[in-house]
């Protein structure tokens, strides 16, 4: 997993107002310490349909959310 990712994720959780165990349960994760692992590395690997799930939570481009561009969002 990207550092950028990691940031990305940190600030889009932060700006949400809600904690680890209400991001888990609205988006399906098992326990909080998963989203918990993603935003401070201690999982190293995510896959796309978890990025996706979160980018599509926090209405963000994944590509965004990944590292992958610097365009926050969706280009319509």
């Amino acid at each position: 997993m990207d550092e950028l990712f990691k940031t990305r994720l940190e600030e889009l959780i932060k700006n949400s107002g809600h904690s680890y165990e209400y991001l888990a349960e609205e988006l399906g994760f098992k326990s909080k310490a998963t989203i918990c692992k993603y935003a401070h590395k201690q999982i190293c690997k995510i896959g796309p349909s978890e990025i996706s799930r979160l980018a599509k939570y926090f209405k963000v481009s994944p590509s965004w959310l990944a590292g992958f561009t610097d365009d926050k969002y969706y280009n319509i």
